[in-house]
């Protein structure tokens, strides 16, 4: 599984590749080799994935609807609409929605390509998830 090449698009409010991954909806609005930007909505009460870490990207999170709550080595903070965070993918991290309302924010990746790991995850490839974490180093800490 590889990532899409990007090319210059223009996307409109409800255009984009849409994954939906263990409740979580992506609707991936770029994505290639420099960068990945999705619109992702965490449902109530999402806990998140564990802590982890993945050096082969950093991550930009910026906040659009409902609380997120994010935790960067042993700091957490809870932010609200307009609040952004950027995570260095080298330092243990996790997110979660502890809230009653869906979570919306805009995810950017950098470099891009960890949208093969969404696609995989929903499709439910084991095989593809493992590759896509060798490459981007992911691991739980």
């Amino acid at each position: 599984m590889t990532s899409t090449t990007a090319s210059p698009a223009i996307l409109a409010p409800d255009e984009g590749e849409v994954i939906e991954a263990r409740g979580n909806r992506l609707v991936i609005k770029a994505a290639g080799p420099r960068q990945l930007v999705c619109d992702y909505t965490a449902p109530p009460h999402f806990p998140g994935p564990p802590p982890h870490v993945h050096p082969g990207f950093d991550e930009t999170f910026l906040v659009m609807a409902g609380r997120l709550r994010v935790q960067v080595g042993e700091d957490v903070a809870e932010l609200g609409p307009g609040a952004t965070a950027y995570v260095d993918g080298r330092v243990p991290h996790t997110f979660a929605n502890a809230g009653p309302e869906p979570l919306r924010f805009l995810l950017v990746c950098s470099p891009g390509g960890f949208e093969d790991y969404f696609r995989a995850v929903a499709a439910g490839d084991e095989a593809a998830i493992a590759e896509v974490s060798r490459r981007f180093e992911y691991a739980t800490v």
